[in-house]
């Protein structure tokens, strides 16, 4: 009985101590993460912003062009190539995303269901013949043509009628096949 009363007393022993090592473990301030390092304007209680024009003149004048030419569609202008196409890649899904995420479509021609893209427009002025904005332009017409839609460009320097705003978009919505689409619905 003497050997049978050691080994109980050896268990609940051990159980104590297991037990104040757990609610020790418990009780014991969580170090917290640290602060994350302060950015410069942080600390500023009004940031210095002031609103800006939404668009050049001649963007205005070409924006009333396209509304007049596709009455039957919206036109959605200065628009972030991310809200246009996403990355078929799933593993590589942020690299694609960096590549286009500060790329912006002059105009968006959209079905009147505000789902389907069914053209993308450039109005292209005199900054579009630097070789550094043709390299940007290659790279923006090649993520929206990889998406399957229609890219199309104007020269902002030679401000195209609306019937021909009409033909030319008609036709590339017909060639790239997002015209059969906006007929679905």
């Amino acid at each position: 009985m003497g050997l049978k009363l050691a080994t109980t007393y050896i268990l609940i022993a051990a159980l104590a101590v297991i037990a104040v090592i757990v609610f020790a473990g418990r009780s014991r301030p969580v170090d917290p993460e640290p602060a994350p390092a302060a950015v410069r304007g942080d600390e500023l209680e009004v940031w210095p912003f002031e609103p800006m024009p939404f668009m050049t003149n001649s963007e205005v004048r070409f924006f009333a062009r396209l509304q007049e030419a596709l009455p039957e569609h919206f036109i959605f202008a200065q628009v972030q190539l991310s809200r246009l196409v996403q990355a078929t890649d799933q593993a590589d899904q942020k690299f694609w995303f960096n590549r286009i995420c500060r790329m912006s479509a002059d105009y968006v021609v959209v079905h009147r269901d505000a789902q389907r893209i069914l053209a993308v427009i450039e109005l292209d002025d005199w900054t579009h013949d630097r070789p550094d904005r043709r390299r940007a332009d290659a790279k923006k017409d090649k993520a929206i043509q990889s998406a399957g839609l229609p890219m199309v460009r104007f020269d902002g320097r030679n401000m195209p009628e609306v019937m021909h705003l009409r033909r030319e978009l008609l036709k590339a919505m017909h060639d790239a096949g997002t015209w059969q689409q906006s007929k679905k619905r």
